[in-house]
């Protein structure tokens, strides 16, 4: 340890273990040089003896990071990465990041299954922050780091790549939190329709499915009938009412925009639909009032989904429409 030292008493610890490695157990000389500011040396030399050291050393086996390259956006298709590795014996020190070409860490949350330092497989689930809304780090490829220490000292390091590609927090709104339901008293059998102006304020495209905008549904039908079913990740404008009995919210959902509006990208699951950054489009929905409902003045409003995720929007424009019957 080379450090310049004022005068006076110095103690120094020494475990054993020399660049993260416990040595082995046998006769070693310690020595100790100074060397002051003259230039002049002197050497100290002492006997020591390593017995029953610890003759396992730290491992980490296996590592794999799946997929390798990933889309943190929450548009449900690739946004989250598995690292998993095995550790041979129990660490007291376990940690997991990503490093990218600056040396700033980007700390990988523990294994929500295995207790840390446990002997055997771990894996961690990583969404790079945007579960909690925060902006992922910037695209790019970084390098995988997992570092483990058992009680002795003994140090353990892997490395492995990931890349980072499109990824952003999702940011959609219902323009100014409006919509406008016509008309205001709707027969038995008649059609109740709302518009909407939905715009993607973020930085990122949003995924997005049908049905487009100006289907007709039935009080009796819903997104499941039409075979549009939910999927995690996607965003549509719903419509629900009181007195709804389907035992879901937004039972009524619509694509944000019409196919011709939107743009098709290509994922890990094929073509997918997508309402890019800064475009505004109308959403129009329909629903034929074909059952008579629990009053004859209802209210109905909207709603902004990211389904699987969360409401953006709730309860948008409770507007109460007579029903004739």
């Amino acid at each position: 340890m080379d450090k310049r030292r004022s005068k006076g008493d110095r103690t120094a610890y020494f475990s054993g273990v020399i660049d993260g490695r416990l040595l082995p157990d046998g006769d070693y000389t310690m020595v100790l040089e100074a060397v002051d500011e003259r230039g002049r040396r002197e050497r100290v030399e002492h006997a020591i003896a390593l017995i029953d050291g610890d003759k396992e050393y730290m491992r980490i086996d296996n590592l794999s990071i799946w997929p390798n390259e990933f889309t943190p956006n929450r548009d449900g298709i690739t946004d989250r990465v598995t690292i998993g590795y095995n550790l041979n014996k129990t660490a007291t020190r376990v940690e997991v990041y990503l490093l990218d070409g600056e040396g700033t860490k980007y700390p990988v949350a523990e294994d929500k299954i295995r207790e840390m330092g446990v002997p055997g497989r771990h894996e961690h689930d990583y969404d790079a922050g945007i579960d909690l809304g925060a902006t992922p780090p910037m695209d790019d490829e970084y390098t995988v780091v997992v570092e483990a220490e058992d009680a002795v000292g003994n140090k353990a390091r892997v490395e492995g790549t990931l890349v980072i590609k499109d990824g952003g927090v999702p940011r959609v709104e219902i323009v100014n939190g409006a919509a406008v339901f016509s008309p205001s008293v709707v027969p038995l059998g008649g059609t109740l329709t709302f518009t909407c102006t939905v715009k993607n304020i973020g930085v990122v495209p949003v995924r997005t499915k049908g049905p487009e905008p100006h289907t007709t549904y039935s009080t009796s039908e819903n997104y499941n009938t039409l075979e549009e079913y939910e999927e995690p990740g996607i965003f549509r404008v719903g419509l629900d009412y009181e007195g709804n009995s389907f035992g879901r919210i937004y039972p009524f959902r619509w694509q944000l925009g019409t196919d011709k509006e939107l743009t098709q990208i290509e994922t890990d699951i094929g073509s997918e639909t997508y309402l890019m950054p800064g475009q505004t489009v109308s959403v129009v929905g329909r629903l034929r009032i074909d059952d008579p409902p629990v009053k004859t003045a209802p209210y109905y409003w909207i709603g902004l989904i990211h389904e699987q995720v969360w409401i953006v929007q709730d309860r948008v424009e409770p507007t109460s429409i007579s029903i004739g019957f």
